[in-house]
């Protein structure tokens, strides 16, 4: 608390400040993925223990030195290349947490399987910042507009998800943690894609699913993981 105190306390009581998360190189999972222990199971990793810190450290700093925010005072830098860590961080730190997301573009983030992991339930709480992806393409002002769009239609599908969920009578937490990670694992690999296909049978669906993209060890693994999971979850057995 005290290495972030200065920068959203006093004078800077009204500004806000990033906490590195969890990076997205692979290496980073040598510290920031290492299981605490004798921690609660909500928050099983080091990255996940910072991410909820910075709700609770906001709300410190708010009873320290008031403003006329109501909004966390503190955000995370999460990198979009992994979607699993980044809904983990989004579980842990909560829906108003802002999550600075870079990775997108030149790094081979996922834009749909970032947005859908790190968006909270009313499509916000993300900025995803794209640098090379736009200013070295061959048209930048077009590659900025088709990312803009790109976005858009990620939240559009973030929100409809969340009002299927109502409707089915269903709060935020109306899907099992094994499920949401399968998503997620199932967008990072390709195989589940938003958008508007064409089926053989003529219907028009606005997802595809392509489970012949589990083609290696490690997925077929967590496809696995996956269906034990149901399976033991079932209430038919």
């Amino acid at each position: 608390w005290d290495s972030v105190q200065p920068f959203v306390t006093g004078k800077y009581a009204d500004k806000g400040a990033f906490i590195l998360c969890k990076t997205s190189n692979p290496g980073s999972n040598d510290l920031l993925a290492l299981s605490l222990r004798h921690q609660p199971q909500s928050q099983p990793t080091l990255f996940e223990k910072i991410a909820n810190l910075s709700q609770a450290w906001s709300t410190k700093a708010a009873t320290e030195s008031p403003s006329t925010s109501t909004h966390p005072r503190l955000g995370l830098v999460v990198g979009a290349t992994d979607p699993q860590a980044l809904s983990k961080a989004r579980q842990a730190a909560g829906p108003n947490v802002w999550i600075l997301a870079p990775g997108v573009g030149a790094q081979g983030g996922d834009l749909d399987a970032a947005c859908f992991a790190g968006l909270n339930e009313h499509g916000s709480g993300m900025l995803i910042p794209v640098s090379r992806g736009i200013s070295r393409a061959a048209d930048p002002a077009l590659e900025a507009k088709r990312l803009k769009e790109g976005i858009n239609e990620a939240r559009k599908n973030v929100l409809a998800a969340q009002s299927t969920r109502s409707e089915a009578g269903q709060d935020g937490g109306g899907i099992a943690r094994y499920q949401k990670e399968f998503l997620e694992f199932s967008l990072s690999e390709g195989v589940l894609k938003f958008g508007s296909f064409v089926l053989k049978s003529g219907r028009t669906s606005p997802y595809f699913f392509n489970a012949g993209l589990f083609s290696s060890g490690g997925a077929l693994h967590k496809l696995g993981k996956a269906y034990a999971a149901a399976i033991m979850a079932s209430d038919q057995l």
